[in-house]
């Protein structure tokens, strides 16, 4: 008997240590943070809501979202990956009008060398881009205005190079704004009286990704 619960001692150590030796998944939460300003704003033409009288050209706007990086991707095709629901928290504002909250619903998609269709040259290879999005919709609290709420919120990047990434993975600290030819947020509007919807459109000048991390293993993977 004392051999059988040797054994037995033997294998239960195994198996802790097997365990304590497995990987974990970590979460890893990064904060992008941009800032720009308004350049474009409906102005009732044909069927849009008129937002004029609301918001300002040149208004100074801000972006900032939590998104997790740990998040599955599933694979859109060979060059884009796409992340449902990775945006944890996000706030916005224009002017002194701002936003605030965990979103119901986001969808985020990364494309990384992905060919441009049609843009082929004699004797070249393919164009390709590079590009960064994302839609966010419910979730966010925001004032209304008068009768007129605020719907989504889809921010994009594009990379015309195909330089900026490296694969289709949520980018740990975001790349310099340089790198992008198109970098807008357009927020999307709707009048319940009027029946109408509007938007507005920033353009992006500024990004950082502040440190978040509360731990020595989790700040040197910020540098990685």
């Amino acid at each position: 008997m004392a051999l059988v619960s040797n054994v037995r001692c033997r294998c239960a150590l195994v198996l802790v240590a097997l365990v304590l030796a497995a990987p974990r998944a970590q979460a890893e939460p990064v904060t992008h943070q941009f800032t720009g300003q308004l350049t474009m704003i409906t102005n009732g033409s044909g069927s849009l809501l008129d937002l004029t009288g609301v918001f300002t050209l040149g208004q100074a706007v801000t972006l900032d979202y939590t998104i997790e990086r740990d998040t599955p991707p599933v694979q859109q095709d060979p060059y884009t990956s796409a992340y449902t629901g990775a945006i944890e928290a996000l706030a916005f504002s224009i002017g002194s009008w701002s936003g605030s909250g965990t979103p119901a619903y986001s969808f985020t998609t990364v494309s990384d060398n992905a060919p441009s269709p049609g843009l082929r040259f004699p004797q070249t290879q393919a164009v390709t881009y590079d590009q960064y999005s994302a839609q966010v919709q419910g979730g966010i609290s925001a004032p209304p205005i008068g009768d007129t709420a605020m719907q989504s919120l889809t921010w994009t990047f594009d990379d015309v190079q195909g330089t900026v990434f490296g694969s289709t993975g949520i980018p740990r600290v975001f790349p310099d704004l340089g790198a992008f030819e198109g970098k807008t947020l357009t927020i999307l509007f709707f009048d319940f009286t009027q029946l109408k919807s509007g938007y507005v459109m920033a353009t992006f000048s500024g990004v950082s990704t502040p440190a978040q991390a509360t731990t020595w293993g989790g700040l040197k993977a910020l540098y990685r």
